[in-house]
């Protein structure tokens, strides 16, 4: 499946006002310099990651290369 690098996808996580979690996600991106979504982002990949997979990583030509051959990019479209 190639995905062209100019796409996005985009998901939407609502939170009632009165839910705690809104006011801690801004404090620790606060904390951290990042925005909210920034913080999520990261939290939904490092709970996607397989923490048994040990291999090396693959090399590439190029960043994009390196990503590919690595299972963070799709491949883009020619």
């Amino acid at each position: 499946m190639a995905i062209s690098p100019d796409t996005s996808e985009k998901f939407v996580i609502e939170f009632n006002r009165q839910e705690r979690i809104v006011d801690e996600l801004r404090k620790r991106a606060a904390e951290l310099e990042i925005t909210p979504e920034q913080l999520i982002k990261r939290c939904i990949i490092d709970s996607m990651e397989d923490k048994s997979a040990n291999a090396p990583a693959i090399p590439g030509e190029t960043l994009d290369d390196f990503l590919v051959n690595n299972g963070v990019l799709w491949p883009a479209e020619e």
